[in-house]
């Protein structure tokens, strides 16, 4: 019995680790396409870069809308920042809502 006990303690914790690792690992694939995005992006227009970064989001499954992603331009240097909020499940049946930015 205390070995099966420790077998479920053990599966719960591996799924929220791999959890977190999934939603982290595209939260910075959407973080490094943004910034290529932004760099490589001088002759677009804010709003084309905005639109790329929104479609990374949608091929990543990441719940990042429109109202969370603002490109702003001043002079030569171009900023883009974004927000959103993507639950996490931890143990099945119980999300954690983690804000990223």
């Amino acid at each position: 019995m205390k070995t099966l006990v420790k077998l479920l303690v053990t599966i719960v914790m591996l799924n929220a680790v791999g959890q977190v690792g999934w939603v982290t690992w595209r939260y910075y694939q959407l973080r490094d396409s943004a910034a290529e995005s932004v760099m490589f992006g001088g002759l677009d227009s804010p709003t084309t870069i905005e639109s790329r970064i929104i479609g990374k989001a949608v091929d990543l499954r990441v719940p990042l809308t429109p109202d969370g992603v603002v490109v702003s331009r001043q002079g030569l240097r171009t900023q883009a920042d974004a927000v959103y909020t993507q639950d996490i499940e931890l143990f099945p049946g119980y999300a954690y809502p983690y804000t990223f930015s």
